[in-house]
């Protein structure tokens, strides 16, 4: 055994003894499951679902833990208990073949006997998605100690992309720091005692094991993930930051004076911390009323549902939002009437594919959302439910009570349309005109001019009128439920480049799914409640005159027609004079006195 080596395996045990490097906050006040044994030829992993709420038909984002030198993966999984500090993650805890991991500097045993320790987390990754349902592009990985070290070097050379890797009381050594050349750009994070004497936060000069300076090497790390911005220092109490931030990564030292070879520190949870890290760079920023469900295990596609007020007994509420005049459709149009109908009720917001934090799919559509909203639906578990659509997603709910088999067929107690498509002839061809039709009619080549970002400020304008839009609906005793931290997520989501091009493919395929129903009845087996504004007057006033006698008929028909389907199905027909489209911020109340209605029904 070299000489550094076994000093550091010494070293190691004796500070932990005395300082208690194996105790997190977590230890006293949580409970751990047992985790499951996995096994790659003769080599194991533990695997840890979440301490609470797990559920096999949701997807997790999964987190890969490398212990330090001469720990076992079950000590080191009861020392940071990653999985107590989030429903989110699923936990892998490998175990080295060795006492330690190949960490990247050509110097110890592992190196020695040619252990492929990259490919042996690789094949585990791999072995794990094909057992657990894992959100796309949601990898992690954390490292203490010398497996801090083994983190930098799946940083540095594994073919996997991994959103973030954090690395805690390792600086780095000189050989990894000479060779490492990312190809994967990646967020990462360093946490690292400025006392720590085993792997010494300035560095360690040995011929064998040599280790550069922390702080040398969050700069070094950075250029390699491509951030060329200056250097950002912060000190706050104990800690010290180092920061290199791009718009698309960020990198940072977290050096805690007086801190030792520890994992936590007094001044830091390094649990909590990392896991507020990984959450922050996340495109998935999934909360603890946020879950995402596997409805497609074949092709991995997720459903992002929102689920508020589960204390609640009685008919679950189900939200499907529709376009607003900006086409945009998503659960930040509930950001308000969600958390008003979960004083009373359990209310699910479902995002189709393309929309919140749902998979992307080749053609987004309502027609090909149909069998996957089934498939919430009965994994949400409700007995009894009532459906609440906003604008053109009572196709969505039409299209589903269509489906000729379902999950959940007897489970609909009612719907609430809210300011619905009117599904007849005249109507039908005017939400399939402009700009529906040009949409259409560019197809590809309006695609390829999104994808190529030329869309993005235009997004960001509308984006941004939309909220002062939706704030000036709101009324006075409303403000303060109003969610709007929830809304700025999903809606600033809406400017990423995959979002626009499904939002632009979901405007091509309307014309397709307003085609589907049109001429289809519609079914009055279960109440329909139609709350309907008089938005189109808006449009009436500004049109052109030649166009004005169109708008007038679709007006007149749509209240008709909605008047038909309330009366017939033994629902209410629920007119608004002088309000806005956006009903669900000018009278939420509304929405709420109808699904009352229907409960009692």
């Amino acid at each position: 055994m070299p000489r550094y080596l076994f000093f550091l395996l010494n070293l190691v045990v004796a500070v932990c003894f005395l300082s208690g490097c194996n105790s997190t906050k977590q230890d006293s006040t949580s409970t751990q499951k047992e985790a499951a044994l996995g096994r790659i030829a003769e080599r194991s992993y533990l695997v840890a679902t979440p301490s609470k709420n797990f559920d096999e038909n949701k997807s997790y984002k999964l987190l890969v833990a490398f212990h330090g030198s001469g720990q076992i993966a079950k000590n080191f999984q009861t020392m940071v208990s990653l999985e107590a500090a989030s429903d989110n993650y699923i936990v892998v805890y490998p175990q080295s073949e060795v006492e330690e991991w190949n960490e990247g500097c050509n110097c110890n045993k592992p190196h020695r006997l040619g252990i492929d320790d990259l490919g042996f987390v690789e094949n585990v990754i791999a072995d794990v998605k094909s057992k657990y349902n894992i959100i796309d592009n949601e990898l992690y990985a954390v490292g203490f100690s010398q497996g801090g070290l083994f983190a930098q070097n799946v940083m540095c050379n594994s073919q996997l992309q991994f959103k973030a890797i954090a690395s805690v009381a390792s600086p780095m050594s000189v050989h990894l720091s000479q060779v490492c050349n990312i190809k994967k750009n990646t967020n990462y994070m360093m946490v690292h005692g400025r006392a720590d004497m085993v792997l010494p936060y300035r560095g360690l000069a040995d011929k064998n094991f040599g280790l550069i300076p922390s702080e040398s090497a969050i700069a070094i790390i950075a250029k390699e993930n491509n951030i060329f911005t200056d250097v950002k220092l912060e000190t706050v109490g104990d800690l010290s930051k180092h920061i290199y931030k791009n718009e698309l990564h960020t990198n940072q030292l977290i050096g805690i004076a007086g801190g030792g070879h520890r994992w936590s520190f007094d001044s830091f949870d390094t649990t909590s911390e990392i896991l507020g890290f990984f959450d922050s760079v996340s495109k998935t920023k999934i909360d603890s009323q946020s879950k995402m469900y596997r409805v497609d295990k074949n092709n991995k596609k997720d459903v992002h549902v929102r689920s508020m007020g589960l204390e609640h007994s009685g008919p679950a509420i189900i939200l499907l939002s529709g376009f607003n005049q900006n086409y945009h459709s998503d659960s930040a149009w509930f950001s308000l009437l969600q958390p008003l109908i979960a004083k009373t009720h359990r209310v699910h917001a479902i995002e189709r594919f393309g929309n919140g934090f749902s998979s992307m799919v080749a053609e987004p559509s309502y027609a090909s959302f149909a069998p996957a909203l089934d498939k919430t639906l009965g994994m949400l578990n409700e007995e009894e439910f009532i459906i609440v659509s906003f604008s053109s997603a009572n196709i969505l709910a039409h299209l589903w009570q269509s489906l000729p088999r379902s999950e959940v067929e007897g489970h609909l107690k009612g719907m609430v349309w809210i300011d619905p498509d009117i599904l007849l002839p005249h109507a039908i061809n005017l939400y399939q005109n402009w700009p529906v039709s040009w949409y259409r009619e560019k197809g590809d080549v309006l695609l390829e001019h999104i994808q190529q970002g030329n869309w993005t400020k235009k997004t960001h304008d509308k984006i941004a009128n939309e909220r002062i839009a939706a704030s000036a609906l709101i009324s006075d005793s409303n403000k303060d439920v109003m969610d709007w931290q929830y809304f700025d997520l999903i809606s600033q989501s809406r400017s990423d480049i995959d979002k626009q091009v499904s939002r632009a493919k979901e405007i091509i395929n309307y014309y397709n799914d307003l085609a589907v129903v049109e001429g289809n009845g519609i079914s009055t087996d279960v109440p329909i409640t139609v709350i309907d504004t008089d938005f189109e007057s808006f449009d009436i006033a500004n049109a052109d005159a030649s166009d004005v006698d169109s708008l007038l008929l679709w007006q007149q028909e749509g209240s008709q027609w909605s008047q038909f389907i309330s009366e017939n199905s033994g629902g209410q027909y629920l007119p608004l004079l002088n309000s806005h489209h956006m009903a669900v911020f000018q009278h939420p109340e509304e929405v709420i006195k109808a699904i009352s209605y229907l409960s009692h029904q």
